[in-house]
């Protein structure tokens, strides 16, 4: 009896969590040449990998909220990964020859899409997220804020 109960606990919290917005998440181990990359987003979200010599481009396509976050380990690209043609730098952030940020926003069926670039120069890491709601712009800076590269 004391099982069915927590059972019924459990669906009311995850009702809870849906009806109030809370995103539901997974964290991701990513292995990179002889890094991990470990990263934080949506739990219900569909990915894909495709391999080239010099690496690979994981994308993951969040499904509840349209985001787009892709993720390039290797060499051999054109940097920024984001087509910046049509929208607005908010901020560009570098750090000598470590790291790069851009961030900023683009108008999509009349709604602000934000966007975020990160690039771990020294590794040969690029994350980025594109199409973001204005709704959901928090969760994935947040997101985004926490990724450890081990």
């Amino acid at each position: 009896m004391i099982v069915g109960k927590n059972k019924i606990i459990f669906v009311f919290i995850c009702f809870v969590n849906v009806m109030f917005g809370q995103t539901q998440t997974k964290i991701d181990s990513i292995s990179c040449s002889n890094k991990t990359i470990i990263i934080e987003y949506p739990s219900i979200s569909k990915e894909n990998v495709n391999n080239y010599e010099e690496g690979y481009f994981k994308t993951i396509n969040c499904i509840l909220d349209t985001a787009v976050i892709i993720i390039h380990c290797g060499r051999m690209v054109h940097l920024p990964l984001t087509d910046l043609t049509d929208k607005t730098i908010c901020s560009k952030f570098i750090l000598g020859k470590d790291i790069s940020i851009i961030r900023g926003y683009y108008i999509l069926n009349e709604s602000k899409k934000y966007f975020r670039e990160d690039n771990y120069l020294k590794y040969g890491i690029t994350i980025a997220y594109e199409n973001v709601d204005e709704t959901k712009f928090t969760d994935y800076e947040y997101f985004f804020n926490n990724i450890k590269i081990q």
